[in-house]
């Protein structure tokens, strides 16, 4: 998932706003290792859990256009 994520960033207009769900886990992932620049919040605690405010991604990194094109999204049929 993190994979393609990282494709529709590289192919996006930055910095981009990424709302709350699987994506932030996604570009936590791709922070880690190297593949963008972002600015994520930390979780908010709330009454009922967790709320996860918006991420920006600033940057794909040159490690990340790498990736991009050494690993391909293969489209399905």
């Amino acid at each position: 998932m993190s994979l393609h994520l990282l494709h529709q960033l590289a192919q996006s207009r930055l910095p981009v706003t990424v709302f709350p769900g699987k994506d932030v886990d996604g570009l936590r992932v791709l922070q880690l290792a190297g593949h963008i620049k972002a600015t994520i919040p930390l979780p908010v605690r709330t009454l009922s859990g967790h709320d996860q405010p918006p991420a920006t991604v600033t940057a794909v990194t040159p490690l990340g256009r790498q990736m991009v094109k050494r690993f391909p999204v293969l489209r399905s049929r």
